[in-house]
């Protein structure tokens, strides 16, 4: 069995309790049931949805509620498909019943989602009709070519699945990867390159330059390739450089990697891991999907996606940063590949294991950024 998760502590705690919760608390395992609460997905007794997207602590009282750490793999609802890496070789698990996507209203939500980005891709659209992966202060041509590459990717994705044989499931409804910027990546000769243009040719010395945004973009072209989602998500603006971080992972992924450009949606405005997550969510809701599988490389960001990190005793945690920057929780995930420790399940529905027309479709993430 996996080790029981190691939730973050709500306060800072002292090293000695840091200690103990290592020895005692990291090595217990997941118990066979679970209390019906937070915990697995349900929300809480009283939750107040009217107040939950601008104070959650309040709306919830419910600690299990304040942390992205929850059972997945205890309710069939979770959708929690395992994902195995072993000699090169990827593959997901068989889906569970009722999960998998596209399901009912995915094809709509394609249409309707390539139209709100074809109308941002217009100079004159004001920030407050554009989707939240555009929503920050961005050079009008940046604006225009991010907005064109999502439209053409949905347009190109509901043609596909306008035609015979019948849709194939997935298990998730995207693989999502962000970027990681340095000032050194100015030197790059894809520095300039957007999406739509021809592709750069790149030598050893290129990839350097772009570090782990290489394993990154290789990790989700390889769980593209096997099956394991249709869309791979970018993330990431030019927060450390000129570079913008999702133009990178797209050039690295469709000229470099082998996925098909019109499969890649683009979020030039994450400055952070943790607004990383929130708009892959809101990306991974726009097109009616419930579930994600999260790659990154083996260093500090999988650490910080982990159940519990070293972040948290200094109150920089992933959910510390969430509640503090957005006023919610960001969703739900945990670690879900076998063999690489460095892919997770995600959702941003919160409540992800209660019922779908109830709870189990609430979420805090969408185009306008909450208070």
């Amino acid at each position: 069995m996996k080790p029981l998760n190691c939730r973050s502590p709500s306060r800072f705690i002292t090293l000695g309790a840091f200690v103990t919760l290592a020895i005692t608390s990291c090595f217990a395992q997941i118990p066979a049931h679970v209390d019906q609460d937070a915990s697995i997905g349900l929300a809480p007794d009283d939750f107040r949805r009217d107040i939950a997207c601008r104070d959650w602590e309040i709306a919830t009282e419910d600690m299990a509620a304040l942390e992205h750490t929850s059972y997945p793999e205890l309710s069939a609802k979770g959708c929690f498909v395992r994902v195995r890496y072993a000699h090169g070789h990827v593959h997901a698990d068989p889906i569970p019943e009722g999960c998998g996507y596209p399901d009912e209203g995915a094809m709509a939500a394609l249409e309707t989602r390539a139209a709100t980005y074809e109308i941002a891709a217009a100079s004159w659209v004001s920030l407050a009709r554009v989707p939240l992966d555009l929503a920050c202060p961005l050079p009008a041509d940046v604006r225009r070519d991010a907005a064109l590459q999502n439209a053409r990717t949905l347009r190109s994705l509901a043609a596909a699945w306008s035609t015979d044989p019948p849709l194939l499931r997935y298990p998730y409804a995207v693989v999502g990867a962000f970027g990681y910027g340095e000032s050194k990546q100015d030197r790059s000769v894809i520095a300039k390159w957007r999406p739509g243009k021809a592709c750069v040719p790149m030598n050893e010395s290129d990839f350097s330059l772009l570090s782990v945004n290489v394993a990154r973009a290789s990790r989700a072209a390889e769980a593209y390739k096997a099956g394991v989602a249709p869309l791979v998500t970018v993330s990431g603006g030019a927060v450390h450089s000129t570079v913008y971080e999702a133009f990178s992972l797209t050039h690295l992924l469709s000229c470099n990697l082998g996925v098909p450009a019109d499969r890649i949606l683009v979020d030039v405005c994450a400055d952070h891991t943790h607004t990383n997550v929130r708009d892959t969510g809101a990306l991974l809701s726009s097109v009616a999907g419930r579930f994600g599988y999260l790659v990154t490389d083996s260093g500090t960001q999988s650490g910080y996606l982990q159940d519990w990190s070293p972040f948290d005793m200094v109150g920089g945690g992933i959910d510390q940063r969430g509640l503090h920057d957005f006023g919610y929780s960001i969703g739900s995930w945990r670690q879900v590949s076998i063999g690489m420790k460095d892919g997770f399940w995600f959702t941003p529905f919160r409540f992800w294991a209660a019922p779908r027309e109830g709870l189990g479709s609430f979420t805090c993430l969408g185009d306008v950024p909450r208070p």
